[in-house]
């Protein structure tokens, strides 16, 4: 279903009072795997204020791929569950398709829930069980601001230049994505082009690219890049705008080009590299790999970093390790 893509939740819940202990177990597995859920203890805040009625008739109608049923004696007793169960309704028969995925404590009949809709039992699965089924049937996620737990693409690429440990990595990893989090969509699609479309020269140091270039492929004008990365300085970034020599002939003689130069530098706690640009830099290019540019934009904006707990192949680690001056081993074993 196409339009599912673009919706605001992967799964609504929809369950009684009494047996939240284990809906909530479940919603905690599905929300670390990447699911975007609704569970109504992480909505409390937007919850408020608003017409409850009105509001979970679009949540539970609208915007989701699936509706999890818990079915049990408790929930055909509840006027909210059945308020949200004829919404998921509503949209399972005005689609003709499977919507409503019933999880069953007991054999309580529920009024439009037939007993020949295929169900799962929650006496036969543990929450992290029901987890796993209920990703099998979303099948490829979309996650949003997801930093997976095992950060098994930049730990081999930063062990192989540092004696750190994977916490270490995870830890200053978890710092930059926090800083990410709070740029807006202008900050995010920016910074993603300018890795994406960066000089590959000295990308320990900073991220460089011709300011001619960067409004061509931001479409933003050489104002709005100005205004961007000025606020980027708010989340750590040091940045210059500066005439240079950068490969620019006219008639054979080399010209002057604006470049624009951006460093990450977060402020705040003590962290592992001060210069966090290269660390940055490796969390974007697992996001890169083995994606075409308009998914991986898409990717980058939605600051799903899913692929950072995939392996990377020895040729990738080559490439990446290019990035890495020649001088930096020197000071390696010069200080070994």
């Amino acid at each position: 279903m196409e339009k599912c893509l673009n919706l605001e939740y992967d799964v609504v819940l929809s369950f009684a009072g009494e047996d939240r202990k284990y809906v909530e177990k479940t919603a905690e597995y599905l929300r670390k795997s990447g699911v975007k859920v609704f569970y109504d203890v992480y909505e409390d805040v937007n919850l408020w204020g608003k017409d409850l009625y009105q509001h979970l008739d679009d949540i539970y109608q609208n915007k989701a791929k699936y509706a999890i049923i818990f079915i049990s004696e408790h929930y055909a007793r509840k006027l909210w569950t059945n308020h949200e169960l004829k919404s998921a309704q509503a949209r399972a028969f005005s689609e003709n398709q499977e919507y409503i995925l019933p999880v069953r404590f007991d054999l309580t009949e529920i009024p439009g829930i037939r007993k020949t809709i295929g169900y799962v039992s929650a006496n036969d699965n543990t929450p992290a069980k029901l987890g796993r089924k209920i990703l099998q049937k979303l099948g490829k996620l979309e996650p949003e601001n997801f930093l997976p737990k095992k950060l098994t693409f930049i730990n081999r690429i930063f062990q192989s230049l540092y004696d750190i440990s994977e916490q270490e990595i995870y830890d200053h990893a978890n710092f930059i994505f926090g800083y990410l989090k709070l740029m807006n969509e202008k900050e995010r699609q920016f910074l993603s082009k300018l890795i994406l479309n960066t000089c590959s020269a000295n990308l320990m140091e900073d991220f460089h690219e011709k300011m001619s270039l960067l409004t061509r492929v931001t479409n933003f004008t050489r104002t709005e890049i100005l205004d961007i990365i000025n606020n980027l300085s708010n989340f750590g970034f040091e940045y210059t705008v500066s005439k240079k020599l950068h490969g620019c002939f006219v008639d054979g003689v080399e010209v002057e080009a604006e470049i624009v130069s951006l460093k990450f530098v977060p402020l705040g706690k003590s962290i592992l590299f001060e210069n966090s640009t290269f660390m940055l830099l490796c969390m974007y290019y697992a996001i890169a790999f083995n994606r075409c540019e308009t998914c991986c934009l898409t990717a980058m904006e939605r600051l799903d970093f899913t692929d950072l707990k995939e392996k990377i192949e020895d040729t990738e680690l080559e490439q990446i390790l290019d990035c890495v001056p020649n001088s930096f081993y020197d000071d390696e074993e010069t200080s070994d």
